[in-house]
């Protein structure tokens, strides 16, 4: 049997069935950035406990690790704690909300704590 006619066969199937994957993912926009959310920033224009950057990617290790030094160790660090967030990030669908569906994640932060 020669391969090549085999091998156009194999590749004719697998081409067929990865179609609908394709086209989903085409549909769904995974080949394309989805675009930024609209956020809301503090109409006070201060400036936050830290760069911008870093708070978007470890504010949630950055809160954590303050709510273990208050619940287990007492300290509290006025400036890191969520009630300090909420005095310039008073809307917390218009920024907090926007942010974690973007990135599609639940924080537990609201179980305890109430930010409107």
């Amino acid at each position: 049997m020669n391969a090549k006619p085999a091998i156009a066969i194999v590749a004719l199937v697998i081409g067929l069935l990865a179609t609908p994957f394709l086209y989903t993912a085409a549909g769904n926009g995974l080949f394309r950035k989805p675009p930024k959310p609209a956020l809301v920033f503090p109409a006070k224009g201060g400036k936050c406990i830290e760069p911008a950057e870093f708070m978007r990617s470890n504010h949630m290790t950055l809160l954590a690790h303050v709510r273990d030094d208050i619940v287990r160790n007492g300290a509290h660090k006025p400036n890191y704690h969520i009630e300090h967030c909420s005095s310039c990030h008073t809307k917390r669908a218009e920024f907090c909300d926007r942010c974690h569906n973007y990135v599609g994640v639940k924080p537990e932060c609201w179980d305890c704590h109430y930010l409107p």
